[in-house]
């Protein structure tokens, strides 16, 4: 694939430490492989849970093109989203405030935005909710302790409206999204 045909995602990250380094590992990974250009949006949220994590130089060094909130429309990429510009928006990881607004029509941060425009324009939006099922989460902290984290009942309501949301879809896993994106790139 040349230059020209280069697969273009924005890659948004919120405000919580679920995957987001084997969100990055994806990413890594895929454009060594592939075709493809990732932007990544970061909410101001976001950002600070990359730092704790340490995975903020990690990210840095990986995608050329990183981004973080100003507000709500600056970076100005809801209008290249919305219309075409990009072959998708994956927010992974999303957080369980992220979600709510999401869910509730609420575009007050660069990615709500993005995700609200986004699917205006007819463009696939594809999220992974830290918080998707009603057993505990095993996740990690900083410090590489394991972390159980309960889910509540006003988290799970909130993803039961994503799912019915037009224009989104779900993910649970990383490998559900490279499936997504090697599709996406075949299709080109």
């Amino acid at each position: 694939m040349d230059k020209e045909k280069r697969s273009k995602i924005i890659w948004g990250i919120t405000g919580s430490g679920y995957l987001i380094k084997e969100s990055i590992d994806l990413m890594k990974e895929l454009q060594k492989k592939y075709s493809i250009d990732f932007t990544v949006i970061l909410s101001t949220q976001g950002v600070v849970v990359a730092k704790w994590y340490r995975q903020w130089l990690y990210l840095k060094e990986t995608i050329q093109k990183v981004q973080v909130e100003k507000t709500p429309n600056n970076p100005f990429l809801a209008g290249p989203l919305q219309t075409g510009e990009y072959k998708m928006l994956i927010v992974c990881p999303l957080s369980a405030n992220s979600a709510a607004k999401i869910a509730y029509g609420i575009a007050d941060t660069l990615i709500t935005n993005c995700v609200a425009q986004t699917i205006k324009g007819g463009v696939p939006v594809y999220l992974n909710p830290s918080d998707q099922e009603d057993k505990p989460i095993e996740t990690y902290r900083p410090s590489g302790e394991k972390l159980i984290l309960k889910i509540r009942e006003v988290e799970l309501e909130n993803i039961e409206r994503l799912k019915k949301m037009d224009g989104i879809t779900l993910f649970s896993d990383l490998n559900e999204i490279k499936r997504i994106i090697l599709a996406q790139i075949e299709s080109d």
